[in-house]
């Protein structure tokens, strides 16, 4: 069997699979899941001290085009999920507890913290040092915050800022620290060098966006009356990007690829883009924990059919085989064709041909090679496969 085993600073998992801070990672039954699933580490639900951020609303879950989840289609979660509604000094008497049983089971504790200001960060940092954390995670990219309040997705926009939290919590714990990098109204590759600056012992990139969905009826948002974090497969390509970009920065410190994770390629993919491990959380919420196990199958069976024998052998190999944009050609001459058997005559690629190369001849579509492109709009259009794309 291959070995799927990564390092993160001083700490070995036995995997690269992180369930993420959320649901999937809050209450005993849902801890005993995630120690049980064979995932390597999980992320407390976040721990702060601030009132109004512990109350969770109700309702505060929305899914978008739900039909696609079973069909490893595009789907979206939109939710206004707020942080651990126990207080702090509360709920780590518990997390003692599931850090004694996680180890049991070879997984590994992260502690998410979101403090407000100097005091609430260092409380936060020392107190799960001192009740076993294995690891920290500083929550620097959660939306659901107000505008002026230092902490979540407003102080991770802030390069500088983040450098300062980073140096200030470094300063009350020797635990590895993890920054987790926000997505958006900012570059996250400087974000994410400003934390390595301060401390930061890894990255997470890049988390939810903020997003709104609106009732045009009413003419107000959907359900809770705010904006939420969205997400969902659709942001893997977007993480890949930011892997990408991380590798060519050269950031020094392992990379844990965030958001779009639906399927076990989608893991593979941001390994390949230079993700030293990955975080989960939707397609847990969406599937359950036992996804992990059949992943960690799938993994292991690709890594053998390709003849790899560990995480690194494949870390970031898709890196250097991008091609700039500069160098994409376009002087190889292409061209595609209708199969009339295949084709069910739906007329999408007749529509929305740019170049007015298809045509109805008798009963049938049929393109003219002479004016064809090239550019591959109709076979990415069709469904049912009946457009053949073919160098002339």
């Amino acid at each position: 069997m291959p070995d799927l085993g990564v390092k993160i600073k001083d700490v070995i998992l036995k995997n690269p699979i992180i369930i993420a801070s959320g649901t999937p990672t809050y209450g005993s039954a849902m801890v005993k899941k995630c120690i049980q699933s064979e995932a390597a580490a999980f992320v407390t639900k976040t721990l702060c001290y601030t009132e109004w951020l512990r109350k969770q609303p109700r309702p505060r879950f929305h899914i978008e085009h739900p039909g696609a989840i079973d069909q490893e289609g595009y789907f979206s979660l939109y939710s206004t999920e707020r942080f651990n509604p126990i207080p702090p000094e509360e709920y780590v008497k518990k997390m003692k507890a599931y850090v004694q049983e996680a180890h049991d089971f070879d997984v590994r504790v992260i502690a998410s913290i979101a403090g407000t200001d100097v005091e609430t960060w260092s409380k936060l940092a020392e107190l799960v040092t001192e009740n076993g954390a294995d690891m920290i995670e500083l929550n620097l990219q959660c939306p659901h915050v107000e505008k002026e309040q230092p902490t979540g997705m407003v102080a991770g926009r802030n390069p500088e800022l983040c450098y300062s939290i980073l140096e200030l919590v470094r300063k009350w714990t020797s635990l590895p620290l993890i920054g987790k990098v926000v997505g958006e109204g900012v570059d996250p590759i400087l974000v994410a060098q400003r934390m390595i600056a301060g401390g930061a012992d890894a990255v997470v990139l890049t988390g939810r966006f903020q997003g709104l969905y609106l009732e045009i009826e009413t003419e107000k948002p959907i359900y809770w009356g705010g904006m939420g974090g969205y997400g969902g497969p659709w942001q893997a390509p977007i993480t890949r990007k930011w892997l990408v970009r991380a590798s060519e920065a050269n950031l020094q410190v392992p990379v844990i690829g965030g958001s779009g994770i639906d399927v076990f390629e989608d893991i593979i993919s941001y390994i390949l883009c230079g993700a030293k491990a990955v975080q989960v959380c939707t397609a847990i919420m969406v599937h359950g924990h036992k996804i992990i196990k059949r992943w960690l199958r799938q993994i292991s069976g690709w890594m053998e059919a390709k003849g790899y024998n560990s995480i690194s052998d494949f870390c970031g190999r898709s890196v250097n085989k991008i091609i700039a944009p500069s160098q994409i050609r376009g002087d190889i001459p292409y061209a595609s064709r209708i199969d009339p058997e295949a084709c069910r005559k739906c007329l999408k690629c007749l529509e929305a041909c740019p170049y007015e190369a298809i045509s109805v001849i008798e009963t049938n579509l049929a393109i003219d090679p002479e004016k064809c492109d090239g550019c591959r709009l109709c076979v990415a259009l069709c469904s049912e496969g009946a457009v053949e794309f073919y160098q002339k």
